[in-house]
């Protein structure tokens, strides 16, 4: 089951006995427990009848299940960083006999609790816990949204303080604040107050206000590269460095914007149209603009050669073969290097 999914049940008055909610969308996924959180348990006496739980002992969790709920008709259990489910070692268990313990109870849930594991990230789909939920619970999987889904969802939420936005500025607003719907609810927040009276959101309102991303910034440091402003660029990355950021982070990211700019350059010698492009390589018609101008200033026999620099270098850093200091450097000068050719 999806998140829509879920919300449609929910909706419906359909609660099922035990979940679990996993992940990587975590926005979405807190969204939907505390809405099950309030089905299940609102009311004048939430607090009794809910119970949250860290990695229990299944001797802890079917007592908390036991427990009769008060003036309400259910409990809520909310389990948490359940080592069954993730790489983490169990604590004070033996894994094997809780599974067993599990599998048994599992077969004749009360009617009179909620069970939620709640994991962070994804659940570790090899494990035992997880094939026992699969049959015995209702899975629930919160994935990144697409961007049909996060153009619908941003649309949603400037809905709600009676502003709007355009496709166009979706795409720049998920570019280059991220994907993150956590943060872009700040971001959003940010853009509203922003407007004033006004209800629809610009281009220029996204740049004046909203932060930009690692990987934003790091597209906007590949760019100035690329475009033959070198000077700039190693300015730019002096400042990515004193914020913090990592080295071999940006290198990785270097490297694929360059590795899109060749099989750019390689389907616009093969006369690929823009759409065929962007389908082909997975970019919207926010970023494919953007690098074409960029794929144009070189052959693609330049461009590869910078992605395997790229690459070469990464995996250099990584084995241990060469410092990870001055790496970075060592490239983009390389790549300042390479001779461009004018259409």
């Amino acid at each position: 089951m999806n998140y829509k999914e879920l919300f449609t049940a929910l909706k419906n008055g359909k609660i099922e006995k035990c979940y679990l909610f996993e992940g990587e969308e975590e926005f979405t996924k807190a969204s939907a427990l505390k809405r099950l959180k309030e089905l299940v348990a609102g009311g004048d006496f939430a607090q009794m009848n809910i119970t949250r739980l860290y990695d229990p002992a299944p001797d802890e969790l079917i007592a908390a299940a036991e427990t009769l709920p008060f003036m309400s008709d259910k409990r809520f259990i909310e389990v948490r960083q359940c080592s069954l489910l993730s790489s983490d070692k169990t604590k004070e268990y033996d894994p094997d006999k809780a599974i067993e313990k599990y599998q048994e109870y599992f077969l004749n849930l009360p009617d009179t609790a909620c069970i939620v594991f709640y994991v962070r990230g994804k659940a570790e789909k090899r494990k035992k816990m997880y094939n026992l939920l699969s049959k015995r619970a209702c899975v629930v999987s919160f994935d990144t949204l697409n961007d049909q889904e996060l153009t619908q969802w941003i649309a949603q939420q400037l809905n709600k303080t009676g502003k709007k936005i355009s496709f166009p500025c979706c795409q720049q607003l998920w570019f280059s604040a991220g994907r993150d719907l956590t943060f872009l609810s700040n971001e959003l927040e940010k853009l509203s107050a922003y407007l004033g009276e006004r209800t629809e959101v610009t281009a220029a309102d996204i740049d004046a206000v909203c932060v930009k991303s690692t990987e934003y910034k790091v597209f906007d440091l590949s760019d100035t590269l690329l475009s033959g402003k070198g000077p700039r660029a190693l300015q730019m990355l002096d400042g990515l460095l004193r914020e913090g950021n990592d080295r071999l982070m940006m290198l990785s990211l270097l490297g694929r914007q360059c590795r899109q700019l060749y099989y750019i350059a390689v389907m616009t010698e093969a006369g690929k149209k823009q759409n065929e492009m962007a389908a082909e390589l997975g970019l919207n018609s926010y970023i494919l603009p953007k690098l074409l101008p960029l794929a144009r200033r070189y052959t693609s026999g330049q461009l590869k050669k910078a992605a395997r620099l790229c690459t070469e270098t990464e995996y250099l850093v990584k084995s241990g073969q060469m410092m990870d200091a001055g790496a970075l450097e060592k490239v983009m000068l390389e790549i300042m290097s390479l001779g461009k050719e004018h259409t």
